[in-house]
């Protein structure tokens, strides 16, 4: 399991929900589920890794603290009980994608981020998996 959290500000950023409810791929599988209560939306989907042959389940937190920003906690679990029984990093893929959405998002609104933890969600896939070989080389025996 993978989580990141992120803060958003920016003029009616309640829309964001939505937009990212209606955000369609071709390995997403069946439609998201949304659930409402107040301040709160959980919104849920699956994607299919093919690399992995499986499914990661992803789960979006919002809770509005106002009509101009919102808290967004990612949660992206699976993925292991593919060909390879390992995920090989999509979960974190999944965050990473997600993130990418929010960032298309947040440019077409004129929303910032302005929070977000882990911080390397922004590297590419590229620079994280060159960073990762680095470390590697640098600590052999770092696990």
């Amino acid at each position: 399991m993978k989580i990141a959290n992120l803060v958003v500000e920016g003029n009616n950023i309640r829309q964001i929900s939505d937009i990212l409810f209606n955000h369609k791929d071709d390995f997403y599988k069946g439609e998201p589920h949304m659930y409402r209560d107040g301040d709160i939306v959980v919104l849920m989907r699956e994607h299919y890794y093919r690399r992995v042959s499986s499914y990661i389940m992803s789960v979006i937190f919002m809770k509005f603290i106002d009509d101009n920003k919102v808290e967004i906690e990612l949660v992206s679990s699976g993925g292991k009980e593919g060909v390879l029984m390992m995920d090989l990093g999509a979960e974190k893929v999944e965050n990473r994608d997600i993130v990418n959405q929010i960032i298309s998002v947040c440019s077409i609104n004129s929303w910032e981020i302005t929070t977000m933890l882990p911080e390397d969600l922004m590297e590419s896939i590229k620079e994280s998996t060159i960073n990762e070989i680095k470390e590697k080389i640098v600590d052999p025996f770092n696990k």
